[in-house]
């Protein structure tokens, strides 16, 4: 496989090392062959804690450990490489860092959250077509040992609902359940599939209950947890069995997901499409609106 020069925007959270080290270090157990990260723009939201006071310490550490060439803009960063890593923690930057380079039409993996609502999510899978761009997104949740068997399993017949469950912390900068609930809800559609249509939500300061109603009647949960043990994983409800499948604690989320970024990089292919990620985006706003209005319904859209 060709190797490809690979870019980040964004120096913010703990995936620009974990992804770094998975792809530019032979020694790594996990190594994923066919790129090399060549160049980081730092980026960073002021206003943001979880940003800001973490980027000097990551950029640092991929100059000094992989020898990432630091740029000065995003246009400077994607006129050097191949493809692109979009790891701003902060989801409202998104759809403006994916304008600056879409033009270039080289492929884009955009990390969770996608985007913190369902106008921009929308708008970043426009100007994609619009520039026959390449994207992809997901949580590397989806890739998970456990959750990714599960999905991809039909020896128990099919799924007729599913009870997501895991940490839904909050940060400052980011609504509600997007910034943790996205891995719960993500986990929630790759069990389920698309096609929600309604979301209720219910909380308080120790959880976050939100149930979905499928186009075809199924009922899909989760639980976003901020007290107590807070594990990811998902109660499968089959056609004939029920499961509780836990995600595992080892890291195979991330090996997982670097390996289908990898793939997406040289094909141009993503394996989840835009409308499926749009819907969780819708799904996650819908929520947070409930929640708000103590409760009531709102509809949830993929397009």
């Amino acid at each position: 496989m060709e190797e490809m020069k690979i870019g980040i925007i964004g120096a913010d959270t703990s995936h620009v090392i974990a992804f770094t080290d998975l792809i530019n270090n032979p020694q790594n157990p996990g190594h994923i062959p066919g790129g090399r990260v060549v160049a980081v723009f730092p980026g960073g939201s002021p206003d943001m804690p979880i940003s800001r006071d973490r980027v000097e310490g990551f950029t640092k550490e991929l100059s000094e450990k992989h020898n990432v060439e630091i740029c000065p803009s995003i246009e400077v960063l994607a006129s050097k490489v191949d493809a692109v890593l979009l790891e701003s923690a902060d989801g409202r930057l998104h759809l403006e860092q994916f304008r600056k380079i879409a033009d270039t039409k080289k492929p884009v993996f955009i990390d969770k959250p996608f985007a913190v609502s369902r106008d921009d999510a929308v708008e970043i899978k426009n100007i994609a077509l619009k520039n026959q761009a390449p994207v992809f997104s997901s949580s590397s949740l989806r890739y998970d040992k456990n959750i990714c068997e599960e999905w991809t399993s039909d020896k128990d017949g099919p799924v007729i609902g599913a009870q997501a469950y895991g940490g839904a912390e909050y940060t400052e900068g980011v609504p509600g359940l997007f910034w943790y609930g996205i891995h719960s809800a993500e986990i929630l559609f790759s069990m389920m599939g698309s096609g929600c249509k309604c979301v209720s939500c219910i909380g308080n300061d120790d959880a976050d209950i939100v149930v979905g109603t499928w186009k075809d009647g199924r009922i899909g949960t989760l639980r976003g947890i901020r007290k107590g043990k807070a594990q990811f994983g998902c109660l499968v409800y089959r056609e004939n069995n029920i499961k509780n499948i836990p995600a595992t604690t080892d890291g195979t989320g991330y090996y997982g997901l670097v390996e289908n970024i990898m793939n997406f990089f040289h094909t141009g292919t993503s394996p989840v499409p835009l409308d499926v990620t749009i819907e969780i985006i819708s799904f996650l706003e819908a929520a947070n609106k409930s929640k708000a209005a103590g409760g009531k319904e709102y509809p949830c859209s993929g397009t």
